[in-house]
């Protein structure tokens, strides 16, 4: 397994949309004009190209990708976001090393840096509380959500099963990437983070699978919350509870068994609380692993590795149908249209979105009409 970097770029160059449309299908195809002009403008609608300026977090994100990957099938990711961190976020590769558990489980990892800010730190502008101490306002989300695009452009990403991870201000973070994108992600992991203090600010629109590990002695991020300067922020369980009550499950936790997760310790010192009788527990839960005695940074044992990696394989976005998605990413956009105008005329199995035996017009509308994820 080794890193690919050069995948994300924070500025990409506008394509020509006409010329796209045209260059994949020619005035002699037969399509109508009007259809290209409809096509053309639903995605200059949509297309987001990824600028920072002022803020610049990384251009560059390396990829670990597993021995043997085979980009004719679909691979789990995994995105880990890293802590307040000074100088260098390569602290991590020795606290919390996590690729090659990755690869062995055959999942393509992703480890992106936040922005820097006054004094060197490396952050994630994740809540009001953690962590953009200096106020620069930089839009992670954005980024994040560029980036994943980029991977997956790169990448035969399973669209399933797209996992985030991280570690205090990285915690925070996968916290608010669950409140604002609950439908891309199958489950996020905040190992001593917090959510949002005022809960009014996260509305996520999908049930998703949140755990939360945490150290009950936490000497930074609190295990019953505090402050960071004078700015609060929730406690472990009022975190996990949010999520519990998100996804329509008991906000009463059963106990679910003990494993050593931290190997500070030498005893089964942590304990996995469940937040049973979820709507619908294939596509959301709630999880809160008690590190009792536990610090700021657990250190993970190879058991407490593998429980982890058992939990991301056993939560995954529940099989979907979606007429209009011809591309099955469980999202409806400009790569469909594209697919779309591609197979235009032609008895494609795959665009044929009505099953009328010719790819045209009426295809085009049901995929434009369908925008947005499944």
């Amino acid at each position: 397994m080794g890193p690919s970097p050069d995948v994300f770029r924070t500025s990409r160059r506008p394509m020509n949309l006409f010329e796209l449309i045209w260059g994949i299908v020619p005035l002699e195809s037969g399509m109508p004009r009007f259809v290209a002009i409809i096509s053309t403008l639903v995605i200059m609608t949509t297309c987001v190209h990824a600028d920072w300026p002022g803020q610049i977090p990384p251009d560059e994100v390396p990829v670990y990708v597993p021995d043997g990957y085979d980009p004719e099938q679909p691979m789990p990711l995994l995105i880990f976001l890293h802590g307040y961190s000074p100088l260098t976020t390569a602290w991590y590769n020795i606290l919390l090393p996590l690729q090659d558990d990755a690869a062995d489980r055959g999942y393509i990892f992703v480890k992106p840096d936040g922005s820097q800010d006054a004094i060197g730190e490396f952050y994630w502008n994740a809540t009001d509380a953690c962590c953009d101490m200096f106020g620069n306002g930089p839009d992670h989300v954005g980024y994040l959500m560029a980036m994943l695009e980029s991977i997956k452009s790169s990448y035969n990403i399973d669209p399933r099963r797209i996992h985030l991870i991280g570690h205090s201000n990285g915690g925070f973070m996968c916290h608010r990437m669950a409140c604002e994108h609950s439908d891309l992600f199958a489950s996020v992991v905040s190992i001593s983070g917090a959510m949002w203090y005022d809960e009014s600010l996260c509305n996520p629109t999908k049930p998703i699978h949140v755990l939360q590990i945490h150290g009950t002695l936490d000497p930074v991020i609190f295990w019953l919350g505090g402050l960071i300067g004078l700015t609060p922020y929730p406690g472990a369980n009022t975190s996990i509870e949010y999520w519990a009550s998100h996804n329509g499950c008991s906000t009463e936790a059963t106990f679910g068994g003990s494993f050593d997760l931290d190997w500070l310790t030498f005893f089964d010192e942590t304990s996995r609380w469940l937040y049973e009788g979820c709507d619908d527990g294939e596509a959301g839960s709630a999880e809160l692993w008690e590190i009792f005695g536990g610090r700021h940074f657990p250190s993970f044992t190879d058991e407490g590795k593998a429980v982890l990696f058992d939990y991301l394989d056993a939560h995954s976005k529940p099989e979907t149908v979606c007429q209009a998605d011809v591309n099955d990413d469980l999202w409806i956009d400009v790569q469909d249209v594209l697919e779309v105008i591609e197979d235009w005329e032609t008895a494609s199995d795959s665009t044929d979105v009505n099953e009328d035996g010719i790819v045209d017009v009426i295809d085009l509308l049901i995929v434009i009409d369908g925008w947005g994820p499944c």
